[in-house]
C-alpha cells in the first residue's frame, strides 16, 4: 500500500458537468492506500468499477442505476470460498481495506439491509469481512425515471448510516458531511468543507411522494398467494434471473467444488443463483418445491415485502427500479404491488396456502 497510483483522467458525468479536479485528486490519495470503487461511466451506463487508469468517474449527480449494485463489491458473482488438499484447507486472502465512492442514498440504505441480512441469525463470514473493512461514500443524486424510494422507505439516511455523504446539489459549494468516526479520519485531506450531519439526508422527492402500506403488505402478500395476478405475470416473465443479479438486496447463491486432474486438489466457489430459475428449488429425487414460474415470482416479492419486513422492519426493495429497467419484459415492483393491494384473500383467486 502506499505506491504511487496513477491518475485518474479528466471527465464528465452523465448531466454534462465537470467532475471537480478537486474531487480527482482526493480519489487518487485515497486510491494510495485503499482498494477504491468509483461510480464510472462505461458504455453509455453508470456502473462501479475498481479505480484504474482507464476509470471515467463520475459525481453520481443523475439517478441512474448501475449496470450491476454495489454489493458484487462484497458479495461477488464468483468468489473461492477456500482451496484444499492433501496438506489441508487454505482460506482466502484477508480482505483489503476498501473505500466505494458514488453511492446514492437508496444504494446506502440497501447497502446497510443487505449487510443486516448478511449478518443475521448465521453471518456470512467472507462477505462481512468485506464488508467490515470499507467505507461508504454517498453523493447526491438527481431524481429521473424509474425510481421510487419514497415508496420503499429507502429515502432516507439518518446520521451515522454512513461514513461520508458528498453533498453536491449545489455544485459551486459542494460540502461532505461526516457519519462516522472512520469517514471523519478518511476526509481529514478532503478539499471539500467538512460538516457534521445536519440531519437525515433525503433522496429527491417525487412529484406525488407516497410510501406503500408496508406494515400491511406481508399479510397482504401472503393473502396474494395462488392469486391470477401470479398467473399472469408468470405468462410474460422469461425466467431468466436478471432481476435478482441487478437487485442490491437479493443475495442467493450457490457453491460448486471444482478439482484438478488429481481430484485431492481442488477449490470450492460460491456464484450467484436467482430464486427464479427453475432448478433453484430442485432437490435430491427431482423434487421442485416452487416448479410452478408463478410461486416463483411470488416467492421472491415475498422475500423482499413479507419475510424481509417480518425480519429487520424494512421492505427488502430499495426502490432503484433496476429490475423493471433490466427486465426484458419490464416487470417490475410497483405492477406487482399495485396488483397484492387489489387481492383481499387467496380463496377468492382459487389460491393455497404459501
Amino acid at each position: 500500500m502506499g505506491a504511487s497510483k496513477p491518475e485518474i483522467p479528466e471527465s464528465q458525468d452523465s448531466s454534462g458537468q465537470s467532475v471537480l479536479p478537486e474531487l480527482q485528486g482526493w480519489l487518487r490519495e485515497i486510491a494510495a492506500d485503499h482498494r477504491l470503487f468509483i461510480t464510472a461511466a462505461k458504455g453509455g451506463n453508470r456502473i462501479f468499477e475498481e479505480f484504474s487508469p482507464d476509470c471515467k468517474p463520475v459525481t453520481g449527480l443523475p439517478q441512474e442505476r448501475t449496470l450491476l449494485p454495489v454489493k458484487k463489491v462484497f458479495l461477488p458473482p464468483s468468489e473461492p470460498l477456500f482451496e484444499f488438499s492433501r496438506g489441508g484447507i487454505e482460506a482466502p486472502p484477508t480482505p483489503e481495506n476498501t473505500v466505494v465512492f458514488g453511492l446514492h442514498v437508496c444504494e446506502l440504505s440497501a447497502d446497510r439491509l443487505l449487510a443486516a441480512n448478511m449478518a443475521h441469525d448465521r453471518p456470512d463470514f467472507p462477505y462481512m469481512a468485506r464488508r467490515s473493512q470499507s467505507l461508504m461514500i454517498g453523493v447526491s443524486c438527481r431524481r429521473t425515471s424509474g425510481c421510487f424510494c419514497e415508496k420503499t422507505g429507502h429515502d432516507h439516511l439518518a446520521p451515522g448510516e454512513y461514513d461520508l455523504f458528498l453533498h453536491l446539489d449545489d455544485p459551486e459549494h459542494p460540502r461532505l458531511a461526516v457519519g462516522s468516526d472512520a469517514g471523519r479520519e478518511l476526509a481529514a485531506n478532503a478539499p471539500f468543507p467538512v460538516e457534521d450531519p445536519g440531519g437525515d439526508v433525503i433522496a429527491p422527492a417525487a412529484a406525488a411522494p407516497e410510501r406503500w402500506p408496508l406494515e400491511a403488505l406481508p399479510e397482504k402478500m401472503h393473502d396474494s398467494f395462488g392469486a391470477v395476478m401470479w398467473d399472469e405475470l408468470a405468462t410474460r416473465c422469461l425466467g431468466c434471473g436478471n432481476c435478482t443479479i441487478v437487485c442490491p438486496l437479493c443475495y442467493c447463491f450457490y457453491t460448486r467444488d471444482e478439482t484438478e486432474l488429481d481430484p485431492a486438489n481442488g477449490r470450492r466457489l460460491r456464484l450467484w443463483d436467482s430464486c427464479q430459475l427453475l432448478a433453484f428449488a430442485r432437490v435430491a429425487g427431482g423434487h421442485n418445491f416452487r416448479e410452478a414460474r408463478s410461486e416463483r415470482i411470488w416467492y421472491r416479492f415475498s422475500h423482499k415485502f413479507m419475510r424481509t419486513w417480518d425480519t429487520f422492519g424494512a421492505a427488502g426493495c430499495s426502490g432503484c427500479g433496476a429490475c423493471f429497467h433490466f427486465c426484458p419484459v419490464g416487470i417490475g415492483p410497483r405492477q406487482v404491488i399495485a396488483g397484492v393491494l387489489q387481492v383481499t384473500t387467496n380463496s377468492q383467486d382459487a389460491g393455497g396456502n404459501p
